[in-house]
């Protein structure tokens, strides 16, 4: 009997898998970067939206008129905000070449020795002198029709992994613009439908009396919460804030209605609506001036 010599060094399934393994890597590490780079421009969102929220407010705007750090300040607040549709795009960047350095690396380990002649071929590797066989000498058209004979079954798992990666990440992806979208409209309708309700009740309290009432005459809550936005009724106005972003829209954003009586005799209901000073936000709720309007 003859005893079989165990083979040592990098056969070309050896070198395919090596091969495999560093791809892999480079993949994950484009994922590992994409997440880190994820989790900064989220924590740089946040304090964007805090920032501007806290100059948006008449403290904010009374620092941006006296203290030339918070001119400054708010300068690098607005450059991280242009900044930041880049960033975002650079996330999707960052994830489509993860997704196909990882779908290379599954191609490679199903298929090692067509990869090798392939990597041959393109000169990327080339044989050892003497360990070459009868494919060494192949053209590149040769070794892809050998690639082209192999069964369609062997081609199915890895291309069904792959592909089901694929459509998994852009599901993902397309559900979260859309549920992200829902929130935000959902929450502007949450505002409208508030506003409503404080412009009708004050129409209807001044009908009786003939002059504006305060959340207790309203028969409304003086202080409401909700997961988007705080309301408060005073004595004669209805004020929203934003509890976190809309969109582009900064948390502390705020909506109000105010309510005044004119004339002496003929006594008359002014509604006045305000928008944000944001344009972003103004944007968000551009019918927000026309609420309770005949």
């Amino acid at each position: 009997m003859t005893e079989e010599k165990e083979i040592r060094g990098l056969t070309p399934v050896r070198t395919a898998r090596v091969i495999s393994t560093l791809v892999a890597l480079m993949g994950m590490v484009f994922l590992l970067m994409q997440r880190v780079l994820s989790a900064v421009l989220q924590m740089a969102t946040d304090g964007l939206n805090l920032g501007l929220a806290r100059y948006n407010t008449f403290t904010g705007r009374m620092a941006l008129q006296n203290f030339p750090e918070d001119r400054q300040l708010f300068k690098l607040l607005k450059d991280v905000q242009s900044i930041l549709p880049t960033a975002d795009s650079a996330l999707t960047v960052l994830m489509v070449v993860a997704i196909v350095l990882l779908a290379v690396a599954l191609l490679i380990l199903a298929f090692p020795r067509p990869c090798v002649h392939v990597l041959v071929a393109f000169k990327i590797l080339k044989w050892e002198t003497g360990a070459a066989d009868e494919a060494d000498d192949a053209s590149l058209r040769d070794i892809l029709g050998k690639i082209g004979e192999i069964p369609l079954k062997k081609l199915a798992i890895p291309v069904g992994v792959v592909a089901a990666i694929v459509v998994v990440c852009l599901v993902v992806s397309n559900c979260h613009d859309k549920i992200k979208a829902a929130s935000v409209d959902g929450a502007v309708d949450e505002l409208q439908q508030q506003a409503t309700t404080y412009i009708d009740a004050q129409r209807s309290y001044f009908a009786q009396k003939k002059m504006v009432g305060g959340a207790k005459a309203l028969q409304l809550s003086d202080s409401l919460s909700t997961d988007a936005f705080t309301y408060k009724v005073s004595a004669s106005r209805f004020l929203a804030t934003s509890k976190v972003p809309l969109g582009n829209c900064p948390a502390g954003t705020k909506w109000y209605v105010s309510a005044t009586v004119k004339g002496v005799f003929d006594k008359e209901l002014q509604l006045y609506r305000a928008l944000p000073k944001d344009t972003a936000c103004a944007k968000l709720t551009p019918e927000f001036k026309n609420i309770g309007r005949k």
